[in-house]
């Protein structure tokens, strides 16, 4: 899902920097007349993945956890998951919002499927933990791939679901993320658990297969479950998962268990308080006004955490 290529010299050197720039920080760290249980407490770097609604968690944490005291200096766009969890065991930063089903496939290596979303949880923290990195508590929403096509497509091939592309007479155009094709979590998995043979995949940076689906380049795009693009119900046609190849995807925080130490105990309280309030239905809302009515993620938190009195 939301994680990208394995390491090359450019990702490993932004890694390197990462302590000394902002990284597309958003407000940077506040230093002067801190109240509250943060007050005093050494700085803290939150990170996000390289898409929309990571921009957004990144600003919902980080304005939470500054109305409490505490120093954020947020940096936005690190990367993808083999990117930005390598920078978090680095100790270059020291928490960012992740996917469970993505932690314990990409970053773990499981391959067979998660039972339930508490058994994909607690295998995440398990592969977390031998980092001596700690995930904390796991949102209601969950975020997970889903492959969407235009109804008309939907209506002349009869697709309702992912093995119903199996009946489409020619090559099946998938759009996603450059990683979609290496992922089970993607082509591969489509081709292997569902046994698709007639699939062509054709990468997009996140945010742009919706466009792309729409000019007709593509027959079907990898989305996930909380786009604001998917609040229109009669835009686009979600097909069924029926074995579940994109999993449970559940969103926690990840951070450095020697930061949590340093930290107290507030910290981890704040970052669930935000994580509790977090519905399905909320990141949606949140998301179209991102995407849709072109609002800052800076903007929308604010007004989320206030609405909510965690600001």
């Amino acid at each position: 899902m939301r994680s990208r290529h394995h390491l090359r010299l450019p990702a490993i050197l932004l890694l390197i920097s990462l302590t000394a720039a902002g990284c597309g920080s958003s407000g940077g760290s506040k230093t002067t007349t801190a109240k509250g249980p943060g007050a005093g407490k050494p700085p803290v770097s939150f990170g996000t993945k390289n898409f929309p609604e990571s921009f957004l968690l990144g600003e919902l944490y980080a304005q939470a956890l500054r109305a409490k005291g505490f120093q954020v200096n947020l940096k936005s766009d690190v990367g993808a998951t083999e990117i930005i969890y390598r920078a978090l065991t680095l100790g270059t930063l020291d928490a960012y919002p992740e996917y469970t089903g993505i932690l314990r496939t990409v970053i773990g290596g499981k391959s067979a499927q998660a039972s339930s979303a508490a058994d994909a949880y607690r295998q995440a923290r398990q592969v977390a933990a031998r980092e001596g990195i700690a995930m904390l508590d796991p949102t209601p929403f969950v975020d997970r791939d889903v492959l969407a096509v235009k109804p008309a497509f939907a209506s002349r091939y009869h697709v309702r679901s992912i093995p119903d592309l199996a009946k489409v007479p020619r090559a099946v155009r998938i759009s996603g993320a450059p990683e979609f094709r290496t992922r089970v979590e993607g082509y591969v998995g489509l081709r292997d658990v569902y046994g698709l043979r007639n699939i062509a995949f054709r990468p997009h940076q996140i945010g742009t297969q919706y466009a792309a689906l729409n000019a007709g380049d593509v027959d079907a795009a990898d989305v996930f479950t909380t786009d604001g693009q998917l609040t229109s119900t009669s835009a686009y046609v979600v097909l069924r998962d029926p074995k579940n190849l994109f999993g449970f995807q559940n969103e926690a925080p990840l951070v450095r268990q020697k930061v949590l130490d340093m930290e107290g105990p507030a910290f981890a309280d704040t970052l669930n308080a935000v994580s509790r309030v977090l519905t399905t239905q909320v990141m949606r809302q949140m998301n179209a006004s991102v995407a849709l009515r072109g609002q800052s993620p800076t903007t929308v938190a604010d007004e989320f955490l206030r609405a909510h009195h965690l600001k």
